[in-house]
């Protein structure tokens, strides 16, 4: 599933930037029964657009396991998703490989006639299907608006049901914690200096699945924890998938051409 990320009626005008940012990854810990010794790899994002044109992610995470055995395995995930501005309708595919042998090819349309009622959504591939989407699912760029919507606002608490497309007809109930704002914070990276002098906020985001516990008090599936910035970019980041974690640096930051709508 994608870590993050990525438009209601905002409480406070929010622009999320078009922007190209790559992360070097690390192994950040393991537990023995994870098998897995060693990480290294790289994060790219890529997201453009706006809430007139609608929004278009560019996801690419490629790592290269160091198991215990000495054997290795290297994992390539590539995503691509576009949403419209008004929340209503996302196409999503993804392509899957390991070892550079295709595993899985995910390629799927969902759509609704109006925020706050369920939505359609057809799965071309791995096979046909269709489901609902429940009505009170966002989709990534809206969750993302949402927090920092959330943040301006001084809230340090929000629940959403989200979903990416990622896992076929699976959206995760996303608690998301936002720690105390932070200005000028010092966040690495070529051109990232552009970040700085930025608000920005600590998050925290625990992925539920919907039928083990809706509270949130369950254990969540993975957790990510990273630095918001007002224009919706995160910084550093940590993905934990329970048995293991890996830190993401942000290596290289680069703002795209920004849409204005009139």
């Amino acid at each position: 599933a994608l870590p993050m990320l990525m438009a209601g009626v905002a409480r406070a005008e929010v622009t999320i930037a078009s922007h190209r940012a790559v992360y070097d990854l690390s192994l950040k810990n393991a537990s023995d029964r994870s098998g897995i010794a060693g990480v290294s790899g790289r994060m790219v994002i890529e997201l453009s657009g706006s809430t007139c044109e609608g929004w278009t992610i560019n996801f690419r995470m490629i790592n290269q396991y160091l198991l215990q055995r000495g054997m290795t395995r290297l994992a390539d995930n590539r995503s691509s998703s576009w949403e419209a501005g008004d929340s209503l309708k996302m196409h999503f595919t993804q392509r899957q490989f390991i070892d550079n042998n295709l595993q899985e090819e995910t390629r799927l349309k969902v759509g609704r006639d109006k925020l706050g009622v369920a939505g359609e959504a057809i799965i071309s591939k791995p096979k046909e299907a269709t489901f609902k989407l429940a009505a009170d699912a966002v989709f990534p760029v809206q969750h993302q608006i949402r927090l920092v919507e959330a943040a301006l606002a001084g809230e340090s608490r929000d629940r959403s049901l989200v979903y990416d497309g990622s896992e076929g007809a699976k959206a995760y109930v996303a608690i998301s914690f936002i720690g105390a704002q932070t200005t000028g914070s010092k966040q690495g990276g070529k051109g990232a200096e552009v970040l700085q002098g930025q608000k920005a906020w600590p998050v925290s985001i625990s992925y539920f699945d919907q039928k083990d516990d809706q509270s949130g008090e369950g254990t969540p599936v993975y957790q990510v924890s990273f630095r918001m910035f007002e224009n919706g970019v995160a910084g550093d980041l940590v993905l934990d998938y329970g048995d293991f974690a890996i830190k993401g640096v942000m290596a290289d930051y680069a703002a795209l051409e920004q849409v204005d709508c009139q």
